[in-house]
């Protein structure tokens, strides 16, 4: 089913994608319940959402996918986005440890609070990695035309 946004830009849904979806989000869903609640590692679901990171991923892979918007062919949107979510999810990491090495030297000589610090932050730096591979590859499935319609 082709869903038109605007433009000569469309979303592409099938059965197939939708069952994917599904298929990947419960697979995470049950890892993380799993590990959390079956084997009770601490932490919880609320660690894994970040709405600065996905501000950041979301407005970069956009931002970069529009810049070069005139360069693209007809079905090289799907690629193109999911390029550029991968690329941000990066950019985001390396965003997060600039933060993390700017709290680091507040104590300088320190080095089991430096330690510390990156091992109690670490998740923060990774989330936008997690964002921009899953972005991305929902954005190349849907906005990418079927060959097979």
């Amino acid at each position: 089913m082709k869903i038109k946004l605007f433009g000569n830009v469309a979303v592409y849904l099938s059965w197939s994608m939708v069952i994917g979806f599904f298929i990947y989000y419960l697979s995470i869903l049950g890892a993380m319940a799993y590990v959390l609640f079956i084997i009770g590692e601490p932490g919880g679901f609320g660690q894994f959402v970040s709405i600065p990171s996905f501000i950041l991923v979301f407005g970069v892979g956009i931002g970069f996918t529009i810049m070069r918007k005139h360069t693209l062919k007809e079905n090289e949107l799907g690629k193109a986005l999911k390029e550029d979510f991968f690329l941000a999810g990066w950019i985001g990491f390396l965003v997060g440890l600039g933060f993390l090495g700017a709290g680091m030297d507040e104590q300088f000589g320190n080095i089991e609070w430096g330690i510390s610090i990156v091992v109690s932050n670490f998740k923060t730096v990774t989330i936008p990695l997690l964002y921009g591979y899953i972005c991305g590859k929902m954005f190349e499935a849907s906005m990418t035309k079927p060959v097979i319609e």
